[in-house]
């Protein structure tokens, strides 16, 4: 069997992989800061040590999906400022005299310590695949690589964050091998947090679903 296209993310992804996930995580806030913000973000997590990620990039160089992870949601973000800072925040200046989007940016840096602390640091950060490239197995392949990326690195738990009300998603992380941890509101959306608590058994198949 071909093993999948799946290459680890850089530079070159950081378009793409802003335009997918403004397109297929509308309702997250970083959504709503725009493609030139996410674009530096993308830039910003490989250049990271705590963070990685993987794309799905055809033959042709077509990127159809991609992940982006961190050992550390809070110290990623520390790390991001500390590398693309400047080129982080251009892009958020308009927003300096929106009170209401800066109230938001800053629930988004305090998420991490907010979240509690029963539950791991490690953290799926984000996962989009194109629409027509949906149902093929894309988002399943990247996630196997994140998981065995974070085993690598040491990491027997980590944690993602979706909105409640997408079933899609919801039902996404738990054939992956996610159980829900608890509801949480952020940005007063209703959010379930998602844990694997111990990565080796779900890497062996035991416990997905």
């Amino acid at each position: 069997m071909t093993a999948p296209p799946i290459v680890p993310l850089n530079e070159e992804h950081a378009v793409v992989a802003a335009k997918l996930h403004q397109n297929g995580i509308e309702t997250g806030f970083l959504s709503s800061l725009g493609q030139s913000f996410l674009k530096q973000l993308y830039i910003a997590i490989p250049l990271c040590d705590c963070g990685f990620g993987y794309a799905w990039q055809e033959p042709d160089g077509e990127i159809l999906g991609f992940i982006a992870c961190a050992e550390s949601t809070g110290r990623l973000y520390k790390q991001a400022l500390r590398r693309r800072g400047i080129w982080m925040a251009m892009p958020l200046m308009r927003y300096l005299l929106h009170p209401s989007v800066l109230r938001r940016m800053w629930h988004t840096w305090r998420y991490p310590s907010q979240v509690g602390e029963d539950l791991p640091a490690a953290e799926v950060l984000s996962i989009a695949v194109s629409s027509e490239a949906r149902g093929k197995g894309v988002g399943k392949a990247l996630m196997q690589a994140a998981l065995a990326e974070f085993a690598q690195r040491g990491i027997n738990k980590v944690k993602v964050a979706v909105w409640e009300g997408n079933e899609a998603a919801n039902s996404f992380y738990k054939r992956c091998g996610f159980e829900l941890a608890l509801p949480h509101k952020h940005h007063g959306l209703p959010m379930n947090i998602y844990t694997i608590i111990e990565l080796a058994d779900v890497l062996l198949g035991t416990k997905t679903r």
